[in-house]
């Protein structure tokens, strides 16, 4: 007779061996990588700056490769003609968002404008033209951001050549425009509900690294002591959300005048309720209102304010850059009136300079995560539906091949033969496709009027003589590490 107490040995190692090579496995049809540990996958691997190990995974696997994230897999996509071929010539395919569990906790289930289908595609739409309608591009909007660099070369001036931390001031400033735009106000720099606000962004921003781990284990969130820090994030969220967000939508509500269209909210409310009285189906409700405002408020705040910050770096770090910037402005655009948008043609190395910026600094080396509706077969490859996708760009944006030497801050290499700016395909920090930042056009402006201010009234030098270094923090954003700065008024 067989011993039962081995055969139970025998049949629990045989099913661990089975769950084993289970759990190791790559998918049938799935791009190549390194191989998989038990139920953590690749985890262990992921560095804290994906970058290291995604440019050591392509030279290894190619310009396609998938990892696994515990139990899910994660596609990268790397090098232009891929993205390019992904994003914009099969961008029916490629322009889903992966589902997000902490994004079903912060909606409550209904679903976000980054996701995917008639949803984000009508609320993005109706954004991209009422941003328009303020005039992005345009002379209305060019106002808009010189009232605030006027408050903001105020708060510079006040600091009278002392060392200071920057930081702050600079997130004050663009988030103000993006209020402005949004409530149609702005708020004084020591507001407490404007600081509150705005630490409650730089905190969450800190902390995706944790709360990432919920979209993959939301059980973890019960875990004794907030580790992954969800109740901290919600918490934020709700203080942004109940304190900020929904005073302003309910005082518009109260005050609304359809001929109103001053600010953001005002241009929502009336196209909601024209389209609910004309009983059209649409996706304009409170809820979305809401939910379109946090996203206008992550995506413009953080990534220009931190533009403008490694910007000052590289300053620091390259006074011959900004010199040689300030000769330009000095000798196009003087020091008696503040600079336009019509003296950007004008400005080549000044526009070569912010280029150089955007790429050498990688805001967002991997920008946000894409997915697919169903299964794609892709160069050669089976992208299983919902499969998270996410495009490398710091593998163009630092691609030998395309820029020679980009390890090497060098506006000049956005400048032709004749002084001129040439344009590059290649030159995507602000993403590509469908799934183009929805502020670049107003971050274009920012960074553009808020430069050419800045050096036109200021020489910013190190703190003795100690520049900031180039290497920065990998968070939501790639960032500088803190750094102080003196701000020298010009004669």
């Amino acid at each position: 007779m067989w011993d039962f107490g081995v055969t139970t040995v025998a049949l629990f190692l045989v099913v661990v061996l089975v769950v084993l090579w289970l759990s190791t496995r790559r998918a049938p049809g799935l791009p190549p990588g390194p191989p998989s540990l038990p139920f953590v996958g690749n985890a262990l691997s992921m560095d804290s700056d994906p970058r290291v190990l995604f440019k050591n995974l392509r030279q290894k696997y190619g310009d396609i490769f998938s990892l696994y994230v515990f139990h899910k897999p994660l596609i990268v996509l790397n090098g232009y003609d891929v993205l390019k071929e992904a994003m914009v010539k099969n961008a029916d395919v490629f322009s889903d968002r992966p589902h997000s569990s902490l994004m079903d906790f912060v909606t409550k289930g209904k679903g976000v404008i980054g996701t995917s289908g008639d949803l984000w595609h009508e609320q993005r739409r109706f954004a991209l033209n009422a941003l328009r309608e303020f005039g992005v591009g345009r002379t209305i909007m060019e106002d808009k951001i010189h009232e605030e660099i006027a408050q903001f070369l105020l708060a510079l001036e006040e600091q009278k050549g002392q060392g200071f931390n920057i930081q702050r001031l600079v997130q004050n400033a663009v988030s103000n425009i993006i209020c402005s735009t949004v409530f149609g106000k702005r708020f004084e720099y020591t507001d407490p509900l404007f600081v509150r606000f705005l630490e409650s962004l730089d905190e969450n921003f800190q902390n995706t690294k944790a709360t990432g781990v919920l979209n993959v284990f939301p059980v973890v969130r019960f875990l004794p002591g907030d580790p992954f820090k969800f109740t901290k994030t919600m918490d934020n969220i709700n203080l942004v959300h109940n304190l900020l967000i929904q005073p302003s939508i309910k005082g518009h509500l109260n005050d609304h005048n359809e001929e109103n269209r001053d600010d953001f909210i005002h241009v929502y409310l009336t196209e909601m309720r024209r389209r609910q009285q004309t009983q059209e189906t649409t996706t304009l409700d409170l809820g979305n209102l809401a939910r379109v405002i946090a996203d206008l408020f992550t995506a413009g705040t953080e990534t220009t304010s931190t533009t403008i910050r490694w910007a000052l770096v590289y300053f620091l770090n390259y006074p011959d850059v900004q010199e040689r910037c300030f000769q330009e402005i000095l000798e196009n655009v003087g020091q008696s009136r503040r600079p336009s948008m019509k003296d950007k043609t004008n400005l080549p190395y000044v526009e070569a300079t912010i280029l150089e910026a955007l790429r050498y600094a990688d805001i967002v080396p991997t920008a946000v995560p894409h997915a697919v509706p169903q299964d794609v077969q892709f160069r050669g490859y089976t992208f299983p539906k919902g499969v998270t996708v996410m495009l490398n760009l710091d593998s163009v944006l630092q691609d030998p091949d395309v820029w020679g030497d980009p390890q090497n801050f060098r506006p000049d290499r956005f400048l032709d033969g004749a002084g001129k700016i040439q344009k590059r395909e290649e030159f995507i920090p602000f993403s590509l496709g469908r799934r183009v930042c929805l502020g670049e056009a107003m971050a274009r402006m920012e960074l553009f009027l808020f430069l050419t201010t800045m050096i036109q009234r200021f020489k910013f030098v190190p703190v003795n003589g100690k520049k900031p270094p180039m290497d920065g923090i990998m968070g939501f954003t790639h960032s500088p590490s803190e750094f102080q700065v003196k701000a020298i008024p010009r004669n």
